[in-house]
């Protein structure tokens, strides 16, 4: 199989993650079955960044099959939408707790760390890569 090209996330769509914009995550299931989550959303560049937990469907899924698709829409602009597919690049414990904590100073307010947090869970970091970006207007 070649090996996938990734693309640069377009400044419009940075702008939008960099907002509050919540975004729609989908995996597949392993009958091919597509699942889809309401994500949290930040990037690293032009990498997307994603949180989950171990045992979770979606970290199920990824497991088996990296390749996703997102989408998010402008809250400035509601017809401005954009789909991007990706891949999964790395799924990781290191900083899972850490990752979380930020998006929730991002999405909740007069919070520090995620408030729903157990002494169990397993915080999981997804890094997702872009294969195609489409915006939408």
């Amino acid at each position: 199989m070649p090996q996938p090209t990734f693309v640069a996330l377009p400044e419009a769509l940075k702008r939008v993650i960099d907002g509050k914009a919540f975004a729609h995550m989908t995996t597949l299931d392993p009958d091919g079955t597509p699942q889809a989550s309401a994500v949290w959303i930040m990037r690293d560049g032009d990498r997307i960044i994603l949180n989950t937990a171990e045992g979770r469907r979606k970290w199920r899924n990824l497991i088996s099959d990296p390749r996703v698709a997102i989408s998010v829409s402008d809250q400035c602009d509601e017809y401005l939408n954009f789909s991007i597919q990706g891949l999964v690049t790395e799924m990781r414990t290191s900083d899972g707790v850490e990752v979380i904590d930020a998006l929730a100073r991002k999405y909740l307010r007069g919070v520090e760390k995620y408030p729903f947090l157990t002494p169990t869970m397993v915080r999981v970091t997804l890094v997702v890569a872009a294969t195609r970006v489409a915006a939408n207007h």
